[in-house]
């Protein structure tokens, strides 16, 4: 019997030392990104590090703190560990909440302030299903991607101005997912928490609503060879993960929305009338701009009437890579957007070419949503009487 026990202990050694090979062959063929997803998942899971979300609901905000996350490499946009949140909102109520405004921190360990080189970005994604099925707007799913915005490097927070804000419907249930990003310190190995803030208001505070809509710079590739070198060919990009961020154009062809800045100064145009698709005028009355480092001015522009709707002018770091500063827009008075015009994007980009650069360009407005202001009022949404 001793003979036997010693015979499977040492099969299950043998099994486990092939395992542990195999595991590790397997792993460091993955690109960085999924590195890190697997890291942090083994890190969570076993309890090295703090794998909780910590919640905390108040009158005029949710306060959400992250799971710890472990920054022990170079981990370019889009490439960094992240922590992943479902939130359910305003549960079991007839009426509305309104979010006014949100906000993310990113601290590392032994701090207490922000550090805008570590925040890849914070999304923010709501189920459009539940949302528009219990706000009485059934005909709104699947019209529109459901990401009530995106905070990032160099815009850690956007208000809405006052009066305005995004109605929470019953049950409505969110997606938090904020990742973490690490251009400039060599030889990392520290942890980070993501602090995030839903600034909100209830349902009776008579706000008008705003809808979100993201519109997305895309660029064409090749499609028989897509990540060939384009160096020679400025009317095609060179994207960099088709499986996560590439999708139809107007006329059904693909395009990418993440792709390799070239070398210099570059400037990109896309009409995004289309993902517009307004059916009436309307206001802009808040805007943020989803950028990657190297943007230099970003701008909605009216074909129509060939001029400039509005401008980013994004501030560079000049001692390191990551954007400083990318300005936001909030307006009580707001931007008018005319249903009968053409709409683009122009993105001027520089890559002083010291190494790898990635870029994205999208930019979330906020419009006021006159047909769903008519619908809370009609199904008493708010609390408020149908006079008021």
């Amino acid at each position: 019997m001793k003979w036997k026990k010693l015979f499977r202990i040492k099969n299950l050694a043998i099994l486990f030392v092939l395992f542990a090979l195999a595991f590790t062959v397997w792993y460091f063929q993955l690109s960085n990104r999924h590195k890190a997803i697997v890291k942090t998942t083994l890190l969570h899971s076993f309890g090295i590090i703090d794998n909780d979300w910590e919640i905390e609901e108040s009158t005029y905000a949710w306060k959400l703190e992250s799971p710890e996350l472990l920054v022990d490499n170079i981990y370019q946009s889009m490439d960094g560990p992240q922590a992943v949140l479902n939130l359910n909102m305003n549960p079991n109520s007839e009426k509305v909440q309104w979010i006014t405004g949100f906000k993310a921190e990113v601290l590392r360990e032994g701090t207490s302030e922000h550090n805008n080189d570590l925040l890849c970005h914070t999304n923010i994604d709501y189920y459009d299903a539940v949302h528009y099925k219990n706000l009485k707007l059934p005909k709104r799913i699947n019209t529109v991607y459901p990401r009530l915005g995106t905070l990032s490097n160099g815009i850690n927070e956007l208000n809405f101005p006052d009066g305005f804000g995004f109605p929470v419907a019953s049950d409505d249930a969110f997606i938090i997912a904020s990742r973490t990003l690490n251009h400039n310190i060599e030889n990392a190995f520290f942890k980070v928490k993501h602090h995030i803030e839903l600034k909100t208001a209830p349902a009776n505070a008579n706000l008008k609503p705003l809808v979100p809509k993201g519109l997305v710079l895309m660029l064409p590739y090749d499609l028989e060879n897509p990540y060939k070198s384009k160096k020679n060919d400025p009317n095609l990009c060179s994207p960099i993960d088709l499986k996560n961020h590439s999708g139809p154009g107007e006329d059904g062809v693909s395009l990418s929305a993440h792709w390799k800045l070239p070398e210099g100064e570059t400037r990109y145009e896309f009409d995004i009338t289309y993902q517009l698709n307004l059916n009436e005028n309307t206001t802009i009355h808040a805007m943020a701009a989803h950028l990657h480092p190297g943007a230099q001015k970003f701008e909605l522009f009216d074909i129509t009437l060939n001029e400039t709707v509005y401008s980013f002018e994004c501030e560079n770091y000049a001692d390191k890579i990551g954007l400083k500063n990318v300005p936001n827009y909030s307006s009580v008075e707001g931007i008018e957007l005319f249903s009968d015009h053409q709409y683009k994007l122009i993105l001027d980009t520089y890559n002083p070419g010291t190494g790898f650069r990635d870029m994205m360009a999208v930019l979330f407005i906020y419009l006021y949503d006159k047909e769903l202001e008519q619908v809370l009022i009609e199904h008493d949404l708010t609390g408020l009487s149908v006079t008021n």
